[in-house]
C-alpha cells in the first residue's frame, strides 16, 4: 500500500509542472505515421503473460485512470479513434518509474579579509569545504506507440525530473492532462512547411 501511495504521489509532482518540461522524444524517421488512424492503450494494470504481473503494479487505481482519460483526450483530439487492441493500428504503453538520487555539493567557504595583504596586517581564515548532500526523488515517465503488426516501439516519449511540492486532489486529473499534451505535442503533430 506504501508504495501505490508514493506512486500516486510521484506521478502527481511530475504533472506539477509540465509546461517547465521538456519531453525527449525518439521515433523511426522511415516510419509512416500518416497511416494510423486508430488507437488502443495498454491498461499499466494488464497482466504481462510473460511474468504473470501487473506491468505497472505500483501506479494506484486512481492514477491509472488519470492516464488513461488524459491520453484517451489527447489522441483523440488528434484525430485518431479509440477500437479494440486487435483491431488498432497502434497500441500506446506507459510506464512511471522512480529512483532515488543524491545529489552532493561541496565547495570551499574560506575567505581572506585582503588578498594582497595576505597575512601582514589582517589575520587569514582558515579554508574550510562545506558538503552538501540532498536526497530526492526523480521519477521518469514514458509514452511508447507501438505497431502491433511488428510488435515494436515506433515513437516515444520520455519526460524525467525531480519531484517536489504537492497537488490538491482537485487539480490532479488536470495536471496529469497537461503532462500528457507536453509528451504527446510532437506526435502526429502538422509538419509546418516554410514559404
Amino acid at each position: 500500500m506504501k508504495n501505490t501511495l508514493f506512486m500516486s504521489f510521484i506521478l502527481m509532482m511530475l504533472s506539477a509542472c509540465a509546461t517547465s518540461y521538456t519531453p525527449a522524444v525518439d521515433y523511426n524517421p522511415e516510419y509512416n505515421f500518416d497511416a494510423l488512424q486508430t488507437y488502443a492503450i495498454v491498461d499499466a494494470f494488464a497482466i504481462d503473460d510473460s511474468q504473470n504481473k501487473p506491468l505497472n503494479r505500483n501506479l494506484s487505481d486512481l492514477d491509472n485512470d488519470r492516464v488513461i482519460k488524459s491520453l484517451n483526450t489527447t489522441l483523440t483530439s488528434k484525430g485518431l479513434t479509440q477500437v479494440a487492441a486487435e483491431q488498432a493500428d497502434m497500441l500506446v504503453k506507459y510506464l512511471l518509474v522512480t529512483q532515488d538520487k543524491t545529489k552532493i555539493r561541496t565547495y570551499n567557504t574560506g575567505v581572506y579579509n585582503c588578498w594582497r595583504c595576505r597575512g601582514l596586517h589582517y589575520p587569514m581564515h582558515a579554508s574550510t569545504t562545506q558538503i552538501d548532500v540532498k536526497e530526492y526523488v526523480e521519477g521518469t515517465l514514458i509514452i511508447d506507440i507501438v505497431d502491433p503488426k511488428i510488435n515494436k516501439s515506433v515513437w516515444r516519449s520520455v519526460v524525467t525530473k525531480a519531484v517536489k511540492g504537492k497537488v490538491p486532489v482537485e487539480e490532479r486529473q488536470a495536471k496529469v492532462q497537461e503532462l500528457i499534451d507536453v509528451m504527446l505535442a510532437t506526435f502526429k503533430a502538422p509538419i509546418v512547411v516554410e514559404e
